[in-house]
């Protein structure tokens, strides 16, 4: 019983973090066609290689602490909005 309980919530788990990319995902979309930047050119910038940047636009993978950090200065966005969509209190962007 008890591994089922388990696979239930690791199936659920695994559910919310794919919504989680994909939002991510859409935002990072978004904010990358608003600023009329290529993929390639965040790849660069940011410090990882343009099949990350793939991944990230798909939903397939997130960017890790130092990615979303240098991403929000990139595109001039609060990292809590580009990484969870919400805004941090007392932000100044």
């Amino acid at each position: 019983m008890a591994l089922h309980i388990s696979a239930d919530l690791l199936f659920e788990e695994s559910l919310a973090q794919r919504a989680g990319r994909r939002a991510f995902a859409a935002r990072l979309d978004h904010c990358l066609k608003r600023n009329n930047i290529s993929s390639g050119q965040v790849a660069r910038q940011v410090g990882v290689a343009a099949r990350d940047v793939s991944y990230w636009r798909a939903g397939i993978t997130a960017p890790g602490r130092l990615a979303y950090r240098r991403l929000s200065r990139l595109l001039s966005v609060d990292v809590f909005w580009l990484c969870l969509g919400i805004e941090a209190e007392g932000s100044d962007r």
